[in-house]
């Protein structure tokens, strides 16, 4: 019973975390912050402050909920550069979602790996292929349509149309995210495989 009740605690975190924005992952910027949560400042930075890549704790850790995930600056001088950076910055929103405590946030870093993420399809779908080094295994996490923005609803109401004539628009993106998680499973020869 024991193990049960804490295999449902591991699979409500995976849930919960599925739905995080791992897409920034290794791929975008944050501003460095000091210990007091504020910017490092640099002056040989384009933008005067320390950046660095968003790593698996940013991702997951409330501590940098709602900070904001910087967009790639072109890095030369020509007048066009710095008008496009200026209207890239200007219109970018991304920011971190992360909802795990510190500790939380540190003991889901230790624990776990993001091997493979598919972002938001044209369809609303969303997983991510977590690797368990605990347990030696991996776990796939699915994650339902997002409905906070305008575009989420819609999608959300076409899927739900779409299922209720019998089909599934997601079907797709599902079979190819699968696919990619398969070869991962397959390269690494694990033979453990879970889907939450």
């Amino acid at each position: 019973m024991k193990t049960q009740i804490n295999n449902l605690k591991d699979y409500a975190e995976l849930a919960q975390a599925s739905y995080f924005y791992f897409d920034f992952l290794n791929t975008r910027n944050i501003f460095e912050l000091d210990s007091n949560q504020e910017k490092i400042q640099d002056k040989n930075s384009l933008r005067s402050y320390r950046e660095i890549k968003v790593n698996l704790e940013h991702v997951v850790s409330q501590k940098y909920k709602d900070k904001e995930v910087l967009i790639d600056l072109r890095q030369d001088d020509a007048w066009q550069s710095k008008m496009l950076n200026f209207f890239d910055e200007k219109t970018n929103f991304d920011k971190l979602n992360g909802e795990f405590s510190e500790i939380q946030a540190q003991n889901f870093t230790k624990r776990y790996e993001i091997r493979f993420h598919q972002p938001n399809t044209n369809s609303g779908f969303s997983a991510t292929l977590f690797y368990d080094k605990e347990k030696d295994r991996f776990i796939v996490g699915f994650r339902g349509t997002e409905t906070d923005n305008f575009i989420g609803s819609v999608q959300d109401i076409a899927q739900d149309i779409t299922l209720s004539l019998n089909g599934n628009i997601q079907s797709s993106p599902l079979l190819e995210f699968l696919e990619q998680a398969d070869k991962i499973n397959k390269s690494k020869e694990f033979s453990k495989f879970m889907i939450v």
